[in-house]
């Protein structure tokens, strides 16, 4: 999840770190660790973007007035990331002949609010720190064949569902 989701939480109303935490999980499927969000949430006070109120134990974050500034630039620059990704696809697949209607799709959808794989995201997650790893020790060409067999096996049983 980019700052902007985050950012975007605050922008719908104070929340407690701990809330915060629940609603990127509800939203991404993958909760982040308090050492995460806290350092966040103390970054973003020193800039003046967030404030907080104390009710209880808890703290209750929300954005200040510089903070929904800079949400809404954040918006405005995400907005015209996507659109000059879009363009480079297009042209792309003018150019080589190559179909990447299916990027665009996901991104479309994206646009729409929703959330590819976001029932997968943890597995997905998993899946890419476990390969991330190997890649680190050099244990994906040793084990090619292994990981071959593994991911074949994987294919064809999600071509059967």
């Amino acid at each position: 999840m980019c700052i902007r989701d985050r950012f975007k939480a605050l922008d719908e109303g104070p929340k407690s770190g701990y809330s915060l935490m629940k609603y990127i999980r509800d939203k991404t499927g993958t909760k982040p660790s308090p050492g995460s969000i806290y350092p966040l949430l103390d970054q973003l006070k020193k800039e003046r973007l967030v404030e907080a109120k104390t009710i209880g134990r808890s703290h209750e974050y929300r954005l200040t007035a510089a903070g929904k500034q800079k949400t809404a630039l954040i918006e405005i620059r995400r907005k015209e990331c996507v659109q000059s990704l879009v363009n480079s696809m297009k042209m792309m697949s003018t150019l080589t002949g190559e179909d990447f209607s299916m990027p665009q799709q996901m991104i479309e959808s994206m646009e729409r609010g929703e959330e590819p794989f976001k029932e997968l995201n943890p597995e997905l997650d998993e899946f890419r720190s476990q390969f991330m790893s190997m890649y680190q020790k050099g244990t994906i060409r040793k084990n090619a064949a292994k990981i071959k067999k593994i991911l074949g096996k994987a294919i064809r049983e999600l071509k059967a569902l």
